[in-house]
Order: structure tokens, then sequence, then C-alpha cells
């Protein structure tokens, strides 16, 4: 009888902390956080199941830049071509974390107890790559400018993890003068129906800018990744302001 008294009161016991478990948990308060290469991923949809973590789909997506297909019908997404099982938290699809990290190709996901924190990371920069050309010569490569040319800095972004143009990137040059120029998204040429789409900067040369090289390098950055551009340390690839004269009497182009 004592035995079963035990017996009983053990089963109680389970059953009283099982029910004192939530079933899930918000990712707004204090208890759960989702973050992608360091950055939260905000969302009252990232949630906690039977000890898994369900991250918000879109908002992942928003954040990296990888597309997924959404069938409400069957509540799976497709993304990289691998198929995930969804739970719609509030209407918003969410995905199961670790499924997650595997498709998207992530190097990395951790878990903190201490802070509730699931942390997936990608380690690849932003690819920033381009030239500087000529305004004043209607855009062509040149490596020697002086007072009154034009200086045209071109330059795209990549997302590594998509392999596409990262549009949501701030694009910077930042001259050796101390001078930063913002660096604008657009279609070049704007009307032609199959024109590139890069960043682009305009600095105009005056009598106040110094003589000789002008170092520069240019910064990318997004919410999760950040790249950078360095010409080559070399004569040919680096932007060099000589005296009118000096430019009349012939320069290097490239």
């Amino acid at each position: 009888m004592k035995r079963m008294k035990k017996l009983a009161a053990s089963l109680l016991l389970a059953a009283a902390v099982g029910a004192a478990v939530p079933a899930a948990v918000s990712a707004n308060g204090a208890n759960l956080a989702v973050t992608v290469n360091g950055t939260v991923l905000v969302s009252s949809a990232n949630h906690m199941t039977d000890g898994r973590v369900y991250v918000d789909l879109e908002r992942f997506s928003g954040m990296t830049g990888i597309n997924y297909v959404y069938d409400g019908k069957k509540h799976t997404a497709i993304l990289n071509g691998s198929t995930l099982n969804v739970i719609e938290t509030n209407r918003v699809p969410t995905v199961y974390i670790r499924n997650l990290a595997n498709a998207a190709g992530a190097k990395s996901l951790t878990w903190n107890e201490k802070t509730r924190t699931a942390q997936m990371n990608f380690t690849a920069g932003l690819v920033v790559f381009g030239d500087v050309v000529s305004q004043n010569a209607g855009c062509v490569p040149q490596n020697r400018f002086t007072v009154g040319d034009g200086i045209v800095f071109r330059m795209k972004a990549q997302n590594p993890i998509t392999g596409l143009l990262a549009e949501d990137a701030k694009l910077q040059v930042h001259l050796g003068t101390g001078e930063v120029l913002d660096m604008q998204l657009g279609q070049h040429p704007p009307d032609a129906p199959d024109g590139e789409r890069f960043w682009s900067a305009n600095y105009k040369v005056t009598d106040a800018t110094p003589k000789g090289t002008l170092h520069y390098y240019v910064t990318a950055e997004t919410p999760i990744m950040k790249g950078e551009y360095k010409p080559f340390q070399v004569a040919p690839s680096l932007i060099t302001i000589v005296a009118p004269e000096s430019a009349a009497s012939g320069g290097t182009a490239n």
C-alpha cells in the first residue's frame, strides 16, 4: 500500500512539473531570443515548442536575402531546394531553427541556455568590387584627374549566401582627405532595359583637393553582413590628382 501511495505521489508530481512548462515562449519576452550573425531577429512569431525554437521565416528571409516559397495548404516552405515543415503562429509561417540553418547553409547554430538565445552564424562577408571612371570623359576608366574633373566610383556588393546583389546594403567611399561619400544604388544607363544595377558616387576635384595619390576604400554593410573594397596598392590602380598643366601634357589612363 505504501509503495502504491509513493508511486501515485510521484506521478502527481511529474504531472505538476509537466504542466508548469509552457508549450510556447514569446521571443518578445526575456525567455527567448534569436540572432543572425549577432543581430537580433525580432518577431512576435518566434517561439519555443517542445524544446524546439521556431523562427519567423519572413523576417529571416528579409534579413538574409534568402527567398522561399510557402505553401499554406501543405504547411511547407521550399528554401534553397529544401522542403521545410511550417508551423503558423498568428498566421505567420515559422520553421524549426535547425532545419532552417541547414537549408540556409549557416556555418554554425548554437544555444545559450543562460540567456536563452539561439544564435545562427554565416561567416562570409559581402563581396564588394568595382572601378573608378571619369565623368567628364563619359565614364571611361581613368586613374589621373585634375581640377574640374568628376571622379565616379562604381561598386557592386553581392550577398555571398544568395549570390545576388545585396540591395539592402549601405555603401560608402572613404577618401584619404577624410571625406565620406554615400553611394546610391541605381540602374545604368537609367532608361536602358538591359542596364546594370550598381552603386555610384561622384567626387568633384577642386583646387582644395590635395595633389598626389588620393587613397580610398569602400565599405558595404547590411543588418547582418559587412564587406570592404580596397584597390591594389600599385600606381595604375590608385587615383592620382595632378595639376592642370600635368594633365594637359598627357597622363596615364586605365
